[in-house]
């Protein structure tokens, strides 16, 4: 059972392009989008911090020694690649102390660049996207047709795959949980949730995949789909009409597939349960595993559309693309649809 994004189906026609990503941190740049009106009280930092080649978790800690705090006083919003440039918010608890001097502070590979007070913690999903700016090199092949396929992807989305990112080195994570649930490893605390979820991404890539292959990875399966939000990503259910269809055609709505798990709130009618269910029973190790150990049920749009998309050629084999995307979804989803052969990236479980 192989965990690779090369394998799954591609919604366009491939197009002669190749090209190099990620040959150096500065290729892969990511800056969180998160935008709140600070209170410049309270008691936590809020902390801008620019880093390349090291992860978030590890950031993290080091803010929380150097403020001589628990790891758990330090938090943040999303994980972020480690081979990249990115820049995003940590948020420091220091109660009952006074208000800490971030000027200047930094470690290897990171600074921080801006500090903040407010009255409230910053948590998990808290930020709505991120904004990409890569720069990818050794570029061969058609520049018209690039040109096309870009206005394509912006125009029309591409499939919500998860990247090779969140399955790990290899797809590491994947097997380690495929052996935990055979009883053969025990995971500690801390790694559970990074199995899980690479479980439940790859059932999501699968049915994703399928539905790519039948070409309604962009519209209704039947009655019974459950709908995502464009904005929110709020789900909801609706009669399929032509309105419906409208609002599907122009990228106001997505259609969901599963992140699997016991059955939640909301549930997909029975031709698109069975549908489902038929891709999911073909892994029932995984299957099995998630229900036992209480994953929970969610849907995931199967769509994303970036927002201002651009493109520009610094130099004739070099092409840079800016965009911004919900949070939880890959860039490399978009730069597999315009590369061929397919993408290939360092692999790790950061990816939000």
């Amino acid at each position: 059972m192989s965990a690779a994004v090369s394998e799954l189906a591609k919604a366009y026609p491939a197009i002669s392009l190749e090209g190099d990503i990620k040959q150096h941190a500065e290729d892969f740049v990511v800056e969180e989008l998160l935008d709140i009106p600070f209170s410049d009280d309270g008691e936590f930092d809020w902390l801008w911090v620019e880093k390349r080649g090291q992860n978030t978790d590890f950031v993290a800690r080091q803010l929380a020694r150097h403020a001589n705090l628990a790891s758990k006083a330090v938090s943040y919003s999303g994980m972020k690649d480690r081979h990249a440039v990115t820049r995003q918010w940590f948020c420091v608890h220091t109660p009952g102390k006074q208000r800490l001097d971030w000027q200047g502070v930094a470690g290897e590979g990171w600074r921080v660049t801006k500090a903040l007070r407010h009255r409230q913690k910053l948590r998990r999903g808290t930020h709505s996207g991120n904004r990409f700016t890569l720069l990818l090199r050794n570029v061969k092949g058609e520049s018209d047709a690039a040109g096309e396929r870009l206005e394509t992807l912006s125009r029309e989305g591409f499939p919500n795959y998860f990247a090779e990112q969140r399955f790990g080195i290899d797809g590491g994570n994947l097997v380690q949980c495929r052996r935990w649930f055979e009883g053969d490893f025990s995971p500690k605390r801390f790694q559970r949730g990074i199995l899980l979820s690479s479980a439940r991404s790859f059932l999501f890539n699968e049915v994703l995949s399928r539905r790519v292959e039948l070409g309604c990875w962009n519209s209704a399966l039947d009655e019974g789909e459950l709908f995502a939000l464009r904005d929110s990503g709020s789900v909801f259910s609706d009669t399929v009409d032509d309105g419906l269809r409208q609002r599907l055609q122009v990228g106001d709505i997505h259609p969901t597939g599963p992140l699997f798990g016991k059955v939640g709130k909301t549930t997909v009618g029975e031709t698109v349960a069975q549908f489902e269910d038929q891709i999911i029973d073909r892994h029932p190790l995984l299957r099995d595993g998630l229900l036992r150990f209480d994953a929970s049920m969610a849907r995931r749009s199967l769509r994303v559309m970036p927002v201002s998309l651009v493109a520009e050629w610094p130099a004739r084999d070099q092409l840079q693309l800016s965009f911004s995307l919900p949070k939880g979804c890959f860039a490399t989803a978009l730069v597999r649809e315009l590369l061929t052969p397919p993408v290939a990236t360092t692999q790790e479980n950061n990816s939000t």
